[in-house]
């Protein structure tokens, strides 16, 4: 499809902002430089975007100088805000941030299971409660932008599933009440991925695989600086690898699924998966997954055998995994975002041994790292405003329609 030349501008404002955010204080001489702009067009962009507050001239004097101080631009994070949620299973995390990412409010709520018949409304009355603790002008929110530990529809209008339980929660809709002005929804293990690859510094790889796991297994793979998987929708299926027989916590964790689905990846590693080894051989009384989890890495730390055990079953089966990909597309670096991360050592030391025994390539030096965002990390869901703002799709919609 041909760009018109508006939506050229528009683009060309993203990519203006993107270098003002990128070097904080910066002359309109080298934004042109560096850009490529002419500079009687770089002074029309500055302009456009000063007088819809998204940068601001500042007063720049390295040096002692009787002179007139230099003007350099930055990044106004006055004016504008945005509204980011990430919602799991049993969490809601809400925060209000500024245009440069800063969060200025934030609060925790729960979600109960109980609640999930009527999802929209519970999360609608905890955003109306928040808002009306942070009360902001409407017209000073640029956007809303929802992370959700789970799955969407293709529309992105509605959250299907929370865990490993299927909802209805048709949650734009019902936001675009509350607010005017863009929502924008998408899946976490997606966001997470775009926020280390455009926004993070631990990467410094254009071949990296990233994997996420808690209540499912997500992955996808950079190769070369692009992403294996174009369609945000689509990610690599792993669910129903086969794996191998490694212990008789392999056979015990599902006993009561038929032999082929007992083995595959998602019945021998997910976090669901684990609470039933935990429950049988850390007896506790904690409630939900996530204590659990929590009380499995205690364990562990205190050096507790059978939570030894589990951890070997578990890091069996994610060395086979990676092993295979890694074989395949020969990925040095290794991503990992998932609760189990408070036994980060121990759970690395040990699946790093078994990739150096078992890899095919023996000149690849795999290099395992975690996530430099937590999971509520309101910069997980900004990153959807802005690569908006970037592309120039969230200029548009204020500069046309607000």
């Amino acid at each position: 499809m041909k760009t018109s030349s508006n939506e050229y501008k528009y683009q060309h404002l993203g990519k203006v902002f993107r270098l003002v955010e990128q070097f904080e204080l910066i002359s309109r001489t080298d934004l042109a430089k560096l850009s490529g702009f002419a500079p009687a067009s770089m002074t029309m962009l500055t302009k456009t975007l000063i007088e819809h507050k998204f940068i601001l001239e500042r007063a720049s004097q390295n040096l002692p100088s009787r002179g007139r101080p230099a003007v350099g631009l930055s990044v106004s994070p006055f004016y504008w805000h945005f509204v980011c949620l990430t919602i799991s299973s049993n969490k809601l995390a809400i925060s209000l941030c500024e245009l440069n990412g800063q969060a200025v409010q934030q609060a925790d709520y729960t979600v109960d299971k109980a609640e999930y018949p009527h999802l929209t409304e519970a999360i609608f009355a905890r955003l109306q409660h928040f808002m009306a603790n942070h009360p902001l002008d409407q017209a000073q929110i640029l956007a809303v932008s929802i992370s959700v530990l789970g799955k969407i529809n293709a529309e992105k209008t509605a959250i299907t599933q929370l865990g490993q339980h299927s909802v209805q929660c048709p949650l734009s809709t019902s936001l675009a009440e509350m607010f005017h002005c863009p929502i924008l929804l998408n899946e976490h293990f997606q966001l997470w991925f775009l926020a280390e690859s455009t926004l993070g510094s631990l990467i410094s790889n254009d071949n990296v695989i990233f994997l996420q796991l808690d209540d499912t297994i997500n992955l996808s793979v950079l190769l070369k600086g692009k992403l294996l998987h174009q369609d945000e929708h689509k990610r690599m299926n792993v669910d129903k690898m086969i794996m191998p027989k490694f212990s008789p916590l392999s056979e015990e964790i599902a006993a009561e699924m038929d032999e082929m689905q007992r083995f595959q990846l998602a019945n021998q590693v997910t976090l669901p998966a684990l609470t039933r080894l935990i429950d049988r051989y850390l007896p506790n009384t904690q409630e939900g997954v996530l204590p659990k989890i929590q009380w499995f890495c205690q364990c562990v730390e205190r050096q507790n055998p059978h939570a030894l055990a589990i951890l070997e079953h578990l890091s069996d089966n994610l060395a086979y995994m990676l092993m295979n990909l890694i074989n395949i597309f020969s990925t040095e670096k290794i991503m990992l975002n998932s609760p189990l991360l408070h036994i980060k050592t121990p759970l690395f030391e040990r699946v790093q041994a078994k990739l150096g025994q078992n890899l095919l390539r023996h000149d690849l030096n795999i290099d395992l790292v975690t996530s430099q965002y937590d999971w509520n990390s309101p910069l997980i869901p900004a990153v959807a405003i802005k690569l908006g703002i970037y592309k120039g799709n969230l200029l548009k919609n204020l500069i046309e329609f607000k």
